[in-house]
């Protein structure tokens, strides 16, 4: 039987092409590399497989053309390979990476020649032209105007580099989100950096917490960018922003965003009603995902399935696509994996015991004092 993968992390890989709907996944969590898999749609996911137990994974990202499986890992975890892309065994890529704590993983085909790119905390950027064997650090990164002011709130206030989005239509160039500090932008392959800081205002609450950037593939200078503040749009590829969407309302602290494959002008975001902070006062972090049918002008919310509230934050979503289907899958931080397979109209709970999917601390406000305390013992907090 054909398997159809989707790969569900924080910050790597999010979208995945198949036969038909998802028969197996691979998830990152807390403790490894967790596989499902289930035989027919509508039959129960069984646990076939875990890897990496004991490191907390933050990206996920499989190489189709050598089908080698690429996992970063937070609290300086490493970068390893799974050289036959089933995620049991494993082993460690080290060279020329001089940071350990890998946020986030990218990949870029041009001319023929994959690139692969990681994002690192504190915040770096590595790329491997021989599919991870060896690393070499673009320190142009690091040199941008502005980047001694770059932090993150939670100790110990490392940024990091969260997202790396390419241009659909221009191979050199491509897009840095480093969290917080600053929309980045390259037409050179990384030799020299503009920052975009339109979307940027006097009154944000969250300085240029940038989170995920979605580039319109058919009119590349339509852009979307979820931040702390809420969700931006740009017509004019980054020299103005408008916010589309923002804190007060239903998500104030979107995280991922997709285009409907049949109506790009149909728009998908996850994320919680408020941010992080919040979520610690009450275990709480009302999770949805909005639709917005007109590129962002309105929004409604397609949450039928979904518990009211939603206790975890939506700390990974992934979009698998074949031809005339589409499945959306979300993993969270208190362990569920949901997913759609009918537009949004619906949402099914496919395993609600997993372990937790989570960006750095994101699982901390809803374990119990007692974990928690332990949790954040042993992370030195």
């Amino acid at each position: 039987m054909t398997e159809n993968v989707t790969y569900l992390s924080p910050n790597g890989q999010n979208v995945s092409f198949g036969t038909g709907t998802v028969t197996r996944m691979l998830v990152g969590t807390i403790n490894g590399v967790v596989t499902l898999d289930r035989r027919l749609r509508g039959k129960p996911w069984v646990e076939s497989a875990r890897g990496l137990k004991g490191l907390h994974i933050g990206a996920l990202l499989c190489e189709p053309g050598s089908g080698k499986l690429f996992a970063g890992c937070h609290a300086d975890g490493g970068l390893w390979v799974s050289d036959d892309g089933e995620g049991v065994e494993w082993r460690r890529l080290a060279v020329g990476l001089s940071h350990e704590h890998i946020y986030a993983l990218a990949m870029r085909e041009n001319s023929g020649v994959v690139s692969l790119f990681a994002g690192t905390s504190p915040a770096a950027l590595y790329r491997s032209d021989d599919l991870g064997e060896s690393w070499s650090e673009i320190s142009s990164l690091r040199d941008v105007p502005g980047s001694d002011d770059w932090t993150f709130i939670p100790p110990p206030h490392h940024p990091h580099v969260k997202n790396i989005i390419f241009h659909p239509t221009e191979p050199e160039t491509y897009f840095v989100l480093v969290e917080q500090g600053a929309l980045l932008k390259t037409t050179d392959d990384g030799a020299t950096w503009t920052e975009l800081d339109a979307y940027v205002s006097e009154t944000d609450k969250s300085w240029r917490e940038v989170h995920r950037l979605m580039i319109h593939p058919q009119t590349p200078d339509l852009m979307y960018l979820a931040t702390g503040e809420g969700l931006y749009r740009t017509r004019d590829g980054g020299q103005t922003f408008d916010n589309v969407h923002h804190r007060g309302q239903r998500m104030g602290y979107p995280e991922f965003l997709f285009l409907d494959p049949s109506d790009h002008k149909t728009v998908w975001m996850g994320g919680s009603h408020l941010n992080p902070t919040e979520w610690f006062k009450d275990g709480i972090a009302d999770s949805t995902v909005l639709q917005s049918r007109d590129q962002g002008n309105s929004w409604t919310e397609p949450n039928a399935g979904f518990p009211n509230p939603v206790i975890g934050a939506f700390e990974a979503m992934s979009m698998h696509l074949w031809y005339g289907g589409m499945m959306l899958v979300i993993g969270t931080a208190t362990g569920e994996i949901w997913a759609t397979d009918d537009f949004c109209r619906s949402w099914v709970c496919l395993d609600d015991d997993v372990l937790p999917l989570s960006k750095e601390d994101h699982h901390l406000p809803f374990m119990s004092d007692e974990d928690r305390a332990a949790a954040m013992a042993e992370r030195g907090l």
